[in-house]
């Protein structure tokens, strides 16, 4: 994960805390192991820059929606935000 995400990539929760890339590193090893599944879900691509869209399941139930950006930076894509909704 700590590649996927660019060190400056930023999340907003539902409740509009903001979280960092750190904060999502450090949980990582706390955070149980659960089924994931991905609904909707939709990519668009503008030259260097992408979005993805859908809906997250955790253990069989709704969780979240989302809205991620992604950059290619240096050739490779990396995540640089992510918007969270109930």
């Amino acid at each position: 994960m700590a590649r996927v995400l660019a060190d400056d990539w930023v999340g907003f929760a539902p409740d509009g805390r903001m979280v960092a890339k750190s904060d999502v590193i450090a949980s990582m090893p706390h955070n149980p192991p659960v089924a994931l599944a991905f609904e909707r879900h939709a990519s668009r691509v503008y030259g260097e820059a992408g979005v993805t869209r859908g809906t997250l399941y955790v253990n069989g139930e709704r969780f979240q929606s989302f809205t991620r950006l992604y950059a290619r930076r240096g050739g490779v894509w990396q995540g640089v935000a992510v918007q969270v909704v109930p």
